[in-house]
C-alpha cells in the first residue's frame, strides 16, 4: 500500500516536471534560475558591503546604483522588449535590428546619464556631496550606456533562443561583483561599492555581445529566414511609443523609490529599504523572466498567447507563492543576518513586499500578453497604474509609517491592479466586464478609422459608420452606408492576430470567387469591396447580407426542418465542388499525424507519451495508401452563426462563419446527425462541437438520429481522428438561395451527400 502511494507520488511529480521541458517554460525557468542566482549572490554582495561600510555609505552607494538603473532604463526607450518582440520574427534582418537598437539606446543613455548627474544638485544633493560634481557626471555618462547594453543583451539572448545561457552569464557577473568589491575595499577607493558594480558590468558586456553579433544572430537569421515577417521602423516606433511610457513609470517605481526614501527618510532608512528591495526584486523577476520567454515564443503566433498566459501565471504562482510566504514569515530572522539596524527598520516592509509579489504574477503576465498582441492601452495602463499608486501611497504614508509605508504601498497597488486585470480580462471572466472592455476598445478603434478611413476604402460620398454588429477583443464589425441605412460591413483590427485573420479572410474569399468550379456557388458568399491600412489598423469593407437569428429559426417548429435541411445541403455543395482525391503518403502523414503527435507529446506527462506515439503508429498504418477527399471546409458551422429568412416556406437562409479552409488536408465533417439526452435537443455537430439544438441534422433519406450512446464520429476508414492544426477565426457571411442550394439538386439528395461528408 505504501509502495503504491510512493509510486503515485513519483508519477505525479514526473508529470509536474514534464511541462517544464516545453521550450517556453524551459527558457522561462532558465531566466528565473538566472534571477535566483543573481539575487543570491547579490545578497552576499550586499551582506559584505553592509559589514565593510557603515549604513550611510551603503545607502548613498545603493541610491547611486538605483539611479544608474533608473536612468539607463528610462533612456533606452524600453528597447529591450522591442527587441524581444521583433527579433524572433526578423529573419536575416535580426542583426541589423539589434545593432540599430543598441546604437539608439547607447546614445540616449549617455545623454541621459550626463543630464541626470548635471541636475543631481537639485534631486540628489547627497550624491554630489559624496562624489563631487565632475566625478559624478563622468560616472553616470560612462556607466549608463554600459548598464544599458548589459540590460539589453539578456533580452536578445532570449529572443534568439539562448535563454539558457543567461544564468551562466549572470552568475559570472555576480561573482565578478563580489570579487571586485573586496578589491576596491582593500584599495580604499572612494565610491568603491558603485565602482565594483560598474566595472563588473563592463567586463561581461564585451564578450557576450561579440558572441551575439558574430555568431548567434547570423545563425538565428539563417534558421528563421523562411518564416520572417517584414519589420518597419514605424511598427517598432508604434510598439515602443505605448510600451515606453508604461515602462518609464514602472522603472520609476522599481528604481526610483530608493531615491524617494533617501530624500524623505534619510540615508540609513534608504539602506534598510535597499536590503528589503533586493528580496522583493528577486521575486518580481520570476514573472518577468517567464513573461520574456512567453513573448519570445509567442511572437510568431499571437493566436496562442492566451494559453501561454494561463500557463505562465500558473507556473509563476507555483514558484513565487512558497518563497513569498517564507520571506513574509521569516522577515525578522532574515534581515537580522545583515545587522540589527536592518532587522528593526525593514522587517514589516520585507513581509509586505514579499506578499506583493503574488499579485505581481498576474499583472506581469497581463503586460507580457499585451506586448505580444501589441495592445497599447494595456502596455501603458498596467505598469502606469502600479507606479502611480505605489509612489503616491508611499509619498503620503512615509512620514507616518517610515520604510513600512513603501512595502504597504507595493502590496495595495498590486492587489488593486491585479483585481482589475482579473475582472476585465474577458476570457477569464465572461459577461459584462468583457463586453465593456470590448466596447471601449471598439470605440477607440473606430475613432481612429473615422470618415477619412471610409474614403480610403472606396466608400461613396455620404456614407458613415453605423451600428456595431459584432467583433470582440480582436476585431470590430460595424455597418456602413448612408445615415440610418446599412449597405456594407466594415471590419477593422489593430492587433497582429486580428489583422492576420482579416487578411486570411480576404485571401480566402478572393480564391473562392476566382475558382471556376464555384461560379454557381459564389453568389452565396460576400465580396470584399476594399481594404486599407489606416495607421496601425487594417480595415476591409464587404457586402452585407440580411437575415434573422439562426437559433430563433431552429426553435420555431415550422421553420426548423427546412432550416436544417438547407443548411446541410448548402455546405455539401462546397464540399463536393472543391473535392479532389489524394493518396496519403509520407508528406501527408507528416503534416496530418506525426507533427501533431509530437506537439501533443510535449504537453503530456512522460507516462502518456508512449501512448501518444502508439496512436501515431496506428494512424500511420491505417491511413498510409488510403485515398481521401481534400477540399474546402466550412470550419465553424454553429447555429448562432446562421441567419435565416423569416418565412419558413422560402427555405432561404444565410450563414455567418469563419473564412473557409483551403484544401490542404482531408475534408472534415462539417455536420452530422446526433441525438441528445436532454429532451431530444440533439443537433448538428461540427467536428465534435455542439452546433444546433433541435434534433437530427436533416430529414432526408441520408440522415438519421443516433441514440445517446452513439455520440461519436462515424467516419470513413482512414480518416478518423485527423488533427486540425489551425483554425481561422474571422467570420464571414454566406448567403444561400431558395431551397438552400442550387437549381436542379433535390434537397433530399443534397442532405444525403452532406450528412456523410468529411
Amino acid at each position: 500500500m505504501g509502495g503504491a502511494k510512493v509510486t503515485m507520488a513519483v508519477a505525479r511529480l514526473k508529470g509536474l516536471l514534464a511541462g517544464w521541458r516545453a521550450p517556453q517554460h524551459r527558457d522561462g525557468l532558465a531566466l528565473v534560475v538566472s534571477s535566483g542566482m543573481t539575487s543570491a549572490v547579490g545578497l552576499l554582495y550586499w551582506f559584505l558591503a553592509a559589514r565593510m561600510f557603515p549604513p550611510d555609505v551603503v545607502g548613498v552607494n545603493a541610491v547611486a546604483l538605483s539611479s544608474l538603473m533608473l536612468v539607463g532604463g528610462v533612456a533606452h526607450l524600453n528597447m529591450s522588449h522591442a527587441l524581444l518582440r521583433f527579433v524572433p520574427v526578423a529573419g536575416t534582418a535580426a542583426r541589423r535590428l539589434v545593432v540599430l537598437g543598441y546604437l539608439v539606446a547607447v546614445a540616449l543613455s549617455a545623454l541621459a546619464g550626463a543630464g541626470f548627474a548635471l541636475g543631481a544638485i537639485w534631486w540628489a544633493p547627497e550624491l554630489v556631496d559624496v562624489a563631487g560634481y565632475g566625478a559624478l557626471v563622468a560616472f553616470f555618462a560612462v556607466s549608463c550606456p554600459v548598464w544599458t547594453l548589459f540590460s539589453l543583451q539578456d533580452y536578445v539572448l532570449t529572443a534568439v533562443g539562448r535563454a539558457t545561457a543567461v544564468p551562466v552569464e549572470n552568475l559570472v557577473f555576480s561573482l565578478l561583483k563580489v570579487g571586485l568589491l573586496v578589491v576596491v575595499t582593500l584599495a580604499a577607493l572612494p565610491g568603491g561599492i558603485a565602482l565594483s558594480w560598474v566595472i563588473a558590468t563592463a567586463l561581461i558586456v564585451l564578450p557576450i555581445n561579440l558572441w551575439l553579433l558574430l555568431r548567434l544572430l547570423p545563425a538565428h537569421g539563417a534558421r528563421t529566414a523562411d518564416r520572417a515577417v517584414p519589420i518597419t521602423v514605424g511598427a517598432i516606433g508604434r510598439f515602443i511609443g505605448a510600451d515606453y511610457v508604461g515602462a518609464l513609470f514602472w522603472q520609476a517605481a522599481m528604481m526610483g523609490l530608493p531615491v524617494l526614501v533617501l530624500g524623505r527618510l534619510g540615508a540609513e532608512a534608504a539602506a534598510a529599504y535597499n536590503m528589503v528591495w533586493q528580496f522583493g526584486l528577486a521575486l518580481y523577476m520570476v514573472p518577468s523572466g517567464m513573461g520574456q520567454s512567453m513573448i519570445a515564443h509567442s511572437a510568431a503566433d499571437p493566436g496562442k498567447v492566451d494559453k501561454a498566459r494561463r500557463e505562465t501565471v500558473r507556473r509563476g504562482l507555483m514558484l513565487v507563492v512558497p518563497v513569498a510566504l517564507v520571506l513574509a514569515l521569516g522577515a525578522p530572522l532574515i534581515l537580522a543576518i545583515f545587522g540589527p539596524h536592518y532587522a528593526s527598520t525593514g522587517t514589516g516592509a520585507l513581509a509586505l513586499v514579499a506578499l506583493s509579489a503574488i499579485p505581481n504574477v498576474i499583472t506581469a503576465a497581463a503586460t507580457s500578453t499585451a506586448r505580444v498582441r501589441q495592445r497599447r492601452a494595456v502596455q501603458f495602463g498596467v505598469p502606469t497604474s502600479l507606479s502611480v499608486l505605489t509612489i503616491g501611497l508611499a509619498w503620503i504614508l512615509m512620514p507616518h509609517l517610515g520604510v513600512l509605508a513603501v512595502g504597504l504601498s507595493w502590496l495595495l497597488a498590486q492587489c488593486v491592479v491585479a483585481s482589475v486585470v482579473l475582472v476585465m480580462n474577458a476570457p477569464w471572466v465572461p459577461g459584462p466586464p468583457g463586453r465593456w472592455i470590448d466596447a471601449v476598445h471598439s470605440t477607440a478603434l473606430l475613432r481612429r478609422v473615422g470618415e477619412d478611413g471610409l474614403r480610403r476604402l472606396g466608400a461613396p460620398a455620404g456614407w458613415a459608420i453605423g451600428s456595431r454588429m459584432g467583433g470582440g477583443s480582436e476585431t470590430v464589425v460595424v455597418t456602413v452606408g448612408p445615415v440610418g441605412e446599412g449597405r456594407a460591413l466594415l471590419k477593422a483590427a489593430d492587433t497582429a492576430n486580428g489583422q492576420a485573420e482579416l487578411r486570411q479572410q480576404t485571401s480566402a474569399l478572393a480564391e473562392l470567387h476566382a475558382d471556376p468550379r464555384l461560379q454557381h456557388w459564389t453568389p452565396l458568399i460576400p465580396r470584399v469591396l476594399g481594404t486599407a491600412e489606416i495607421g496601425d489598423t487594417f480595415c476591409l469593407t464587404e457586402t452585407i447580407l440580411p437575415g434573422g437569428s439562426g437559433p430563433d429559426a431552429l426553435a420555431d417548429p415550422p421553420r426548423s426542418g427546412p432550416f436544417r435541411s438547407s443548411a446541410v445541403a448548402a455546405i455539401s455543395e462546397l464540399h463536393r465542388n472543391t473535392a479532389t482525391l489524394r493518396r496519403i503518403g509520407d508528406a501527408e502523414l507528416d503534416a496530418w499525424v506525426h507533427q501533431p503527435i509530437v506537439a501533443l507529446s510535449r504537453t503530456l506527462p512522460a507516462a502518456l507519451r508512449e501512448e501518444a506515439a502508439r496512436l501515431g503508429s496506428v494512424l500511420d498504418a491505417r491511413m498510409r495508401g488510403q485515398v481521401v477527399g481534400v477540399g474546402w471546409t466550412h470550419g465553424d458551422y454553429l447555429p448562432v452563426n446562421v441567419l435565416a429568412a423569416p418565412n419558413a416556406r422560402e427555405r432561404d437562409h444565410r450563414l455567418v462563419h469563419r473564412a473557409p479552409r483551403r484544401p490542404v488536408r482531408p475534408r472534415r465533417r462539417d455536420v452530422r446527425a446526433d441525438g441528445g439526452g436532454d429532451g431530444g435537443r440533439g443537433g448538428v455537430r461540427a467536428r465534435g462541437a455542439a452546433v444546433a439544438p433541435g434534433g437530427a441534422a436533416c430529414r432526408g433519406r441520408g440522415a438519421r438520429r443516433l441514440p445517446d450512446r452513439a455520440r461519436r464520429h462515424r467516419s470513413r476508414p482512414g480518416t478518423a481522428g485527423l488533427p486540425r492544426l489551425a483554425r481561422p477565426r474571422q467570420r464571414v457571411r454566406v448567403a444561400l438561395g431558395p431551397d438552400g442550394g442550387q437549381p436542379g439538386v433535390e434537397p433530399a439528395q443534397r442532405a444525403r451527400g452532406a450528412a456523410g461528408s468529411r
